[in-house]
């Protein structure tokens, strides 16, 4: 067995990408020049997204990181729907986005055929209070604890 020291495997390591094919282009254009909300919006959800060009999340998050009003969110996510870029589905009160995956892809071309869903899901500061303080209490060892420290700063 060959050893390989953690930094090499930490080099070897596949980027973090998303795969834009020509109607994904055609979109950014297009949204850029008709809509630049929507683009931003599209954009988040792009960014966001799951290995399966999925994200979960609520209305709030969407507000607190785009600065925009309630109102004008649900209008893009109808527009980005109704022109294709993407498909909503309900989870409680959160949406799940699923984005056309013609225009993008988060992981493998050999995996673009499969259905199965694991959802990212985004949860905002504001919605829920105190959160950071319950898991870090439930976390029993102190270096764990530490990561969410970390996170913070």
């Amino acid at each position: 067995m060959q050893n390989i020291s953690p930094h090499t495997q930490e080099r070897e390591k596949p980027p973090h990408f998303t795969k834009v094919y020509e109607k994904g282009w055609d979109r950014i254009l297009h949204l850029c020049e008709k809509d630049s909300n929507a683009a931003r919006l599209w954009a988040f959800l792009v960014r966001n997204a799951g290995h399966d060009n999925v994200i979960a999340c609520s209305m709030q998050v969407l507000q607190d990181e785009l600065s925009l009003c309630r109102r004008t969110i649900s209008d893009k996510v109808k527009f980005l729907a109704k022109a294709g870029a993407l498909q909503v589905a309900k989870m409680g009160t959160a949406n799940v986005y699923i984005l056309n995956p013609h225009e993008t892809w988060k992981a493998s071309e050999e995996f673009k055929n499969y259905h199965a869903i694991t959802a990212r899901a985004l949860i905002g500061e504001s919605e829920n209070k105190g959160l950071r303080k319950r898991l870090t209490h439930m976390v029993k060892h102190a270096d764990q604890a530490d990561l969410f420290e970390q996170q913070e700063q």
